[in-house]
């Protein structure tokens, strides 16, 4: 008895020595990600740029009426629990990456314990199941997935799969309800938190009734099965009320699904030689030929070890296969320019396949015990860890994050074009140019860069420059929609570059095709207005002013416009009104308060005129408009003193009143 006790103590302080060590191994490794910046690909956009709404816990709600990518028009994935999760994260470190990134890795360490847990739940033995989980937690496949903070999706279904099976494992085996209620919950969080999860009852089915060959009772599996279809039906409704893009061909079905077959060798070959790891990874027919390689080697490993756990083996194929495969039904559209697969989506499947390897070192001969094996492991899972270290590096920054993918495959174009923007945005032209130029030599109907090198040249001055690329945006980005998305940003940017160089008619061209095609765009309709204003067409201005403020109602910049347009057809009252209104929206708009002080001169209310100028000096004491319509002012109340003053300064600050006239 006494032996018997011994023996339990020294099993539960070894199983809390491996939890030990697989929450204490991948948190040394991957901490450093908390001081990860992000990486400028989706996370800014998911989090950023929608922080208005996952910065306020009163939101909830919206996790479930919009899309992943927090967007009103249903183009994204349907995620909600991955949408809640950021939330969360909002609530304690608000827009600072470095909570995001610590959320990935304690989802992962989660993961990597409930991963340890559930190989010895379906019989592989503890030191085997933690040398596994081990592996799985350093594994350098896997530093996409604990690094990147959209890949969070990921992260929440390989928990709350595993979660699922082993509350269904424990449901059965002491019918405690306790554990049917886990399960339904579990299960529901896994759908709601990427839609592979509805993959996991046949799994369980499959390992129920095929791997264990127990019986069929339908008594017991219709709670399940109510609990799964509900859970079923509740996703796809809610998803149908907010996802809305339309299922093109070469986006999604059997089109995508041929051209990604390439991702199933590659990944398996990473797996296994983790080598030319990238960030956005294109296909590449060397790692095609390893991973075909690969998959041929441990397919005979396994055929020639299999006996007896033939079931077990196929059971984890039939896991691999079933998270892996419906993913590849879809291709982006930018597949070809810059990320034909993704690493991380590698997570959850290649459990599968280290299930089979757990059964496949079952079979090492039995002269060497459980404990030799994990210590002759050792050098590898050293040298895996010490790749992982390294490769996590790449996710530290916006610039290493797509140098790591130009390093990777220097044909990506996608990631050469996204650099360029770093380099540009930094002020390092001359690598913004080289990057821009690359990216277009490699896909020249890539309308990006071309547009991206637009705005370059013109930081640059250089507006002929900047114009012919803008042109060539536009032009290719409505010849190829759905290789490009600069949407009115192309005709907005081009009509700008024409108004530099007095192409006004041509300006307005491009202007009043792009309303036809973007109605609600404010910016196109501002624009349309301000170059009616250069033309002359004060009354044509203003209904371009209109439209803007209509749409935008909240946006003191376009009142302004408006009110300059007003004050040139002598509507003085109506262009105070928009004045004051722009003033109301923003107080520190210092061009209403200069050119409502320029009006107040016509008005004759030289006090006001005064006062409006003193406001824009104060602001900016380099004004030169600001003195001279002060000084214009103070001559109409015969205080040439004053006035000579302020002109002076005008003059010497290089404005004489003919080069900013209003």
């Amino acid at each position: 008895m006494k032996s018997k006790k011994k023996d339990i103590h020294i099993n539960k302080n070894r199983l809390f020595f491996y939890v030990f060590l697989l929450l204490l191994i991948p948190s040394v490794l991957y901490f450093r990600v908390v001081d990860f910046e992000f990486s400028t690909l989706d996370d800014t956009n998911i989090i950023v740029t929608h922080y208005d709404i996952l910065g306020d816990i009163k939101n909830i709600k919206e996790a479930f009426t919009h899309d992943a990518f927090m967007s009103n028009t249903g183009d994204s994935f349907y995620r909600p629990v991955q949408t809640l999760s950021f939330m969360l994260d909002a609530q304690i470190g608000g827009k600072e990456p470095w909570i995001y990134h610590l959320s990935n890795l304690i989802l992962h360490i989660l993961t990597v314990i409930t991963f340890f847990f559930f190989l010895n739940k379906i019989g592989i033995k503890k030191e085997i199941s933690f040398l596994l989980s081990l592996f799985f937690s350093i594994h350098p496949l896997f530093t996409h997935a604990v690094a990147w903070v959209p890949a969070r999706g990921d992260l929440l279904v390989a928990l709350f799969a595993l979660l699922t099976f082993i509350s269904f494992l424990e449901y059965s085996e002491n019918r405690k309800k306790i554990y049917f209620i886990l399960h339904s919950a579990f299960f529901l969080l896994a759908v709601f938190s990427k839609e592979t999860a509805v993959f996991i009852p046949p799994i369980i089915l499959f390992y129920i009734y095929f791997t264990k060959k127990q019986k069929i009772v339908l008594k017991e599996i219709v709670p399940f099965l109510a609990v799964w279809c509900f859970t079923f039906v509740l996703f796809y409704c809610m998803r149908q009320h907010v996802i809305r893009m339309k299922q093109d061909p070469n986006i999604f079905g059997i089109i995508p699904f041929i051209k990604n077959l390439p991702a199933i060798p590659i990944t398996f070959g990473k797996f296994f030689i983790p080598y030319n790891l990238s960030t956005l990874p294109l296909f590449d027919t060397l790692a095609i030929i390893v991973g075909i390689l690969m998959i041929m080697v441990f397919t005979l490993l396994t055929i020639k070890f299999m006996d007896g756990e033939k079931r077990i083996i196929i059971f984890g194929c039939f896991w691999f296969l079933a998270f892996f495969l419906p993913p590849m039904l879809f291709r982006s559209y930018i597949a070809d320019i810059g990320i034909e697969y993704f690493e991380y989506r590698a997570y959850l499947p290649m459990m599968g396949i280290l299930l089979i390897a757990g059964i496949l070192i079952s079979k090492i001969p039995s002269r060497y015990s459980s404990n030799q094996i994990i210590k002759m492991s050792m050098p590898v899972l050293l040298l895996y860890s010490i790749i992982s270290f390294i490769h996590s590096t790449v996710f530290a920054d916006p610039l290493s994050f797509f140098t790591s993918a130009v390093n990777a495959n220097s044909k990506n174009a996608m990631a050469l074009n996204s650099r360029g923007c770093i380099y540009s945005n930094k002020g390092e032209m001359e690598e913004a140019i080289k990057d821009f130029n690359d990216a277009i030599r490699i896909i020249p109907i890539y309308s990006n860069p071309y547009y991206n090198m637009g705005d370059t040249y013109n930081t640059l001055g250089d507006n002929s420059r900047a114009e012919d690329l803008y042109t060539n945006a536009l032009k290719y980005d409505t010849l190829y929609p759905n290789l490009n998305v600069l949407k009115d940003n192309a005709y907005i940017s081009l009509s700008a570059e024409k108004i530099v160089l007095n192409k006004n008619e041509e300006a307005l061209l491009i202007l009043n095709k792009a309303k036809k095609i973007y109605p609600n765009s404010t910016k196109i309709f501002n624009n349309i207005g301000y170059t009616y204003s250069l033309l002359g067409k004060f009354d044509s201005a203003i209904i371009g002013y209109n439209r803007a403020i209509i749409l935008e109602p909240n946006s003191a910049s376009y009142y302004n416009n408006r009110a300059k347009a007003k004050y040139h057809l002598k509507d003085y009252n109506g262009s105070m009104n928009d004045f004051n209104k722009a003033l109301n929206i923003d107080p520190g708009l210092q061009d209403a308060y200069l050119n409502r002080g320029i009006m107040k001169i016509d008005m004759n209310d030289f006090e006001g005129a005064i006062s409006d100028c003193n406001t824009v000096i104060n602001s900016d004491p380099q004004s030169g408009e600001g003195y001279y319509y002060r000084g214009m002012a103070y001559s109409k109340i015969n205080n040439k003193v004053k006035a000579e003053k302020d002109w002076s300064e005008a003059q010497r600050l290089g404005y004489n009143g003919m080069n900013g006239e209003k």
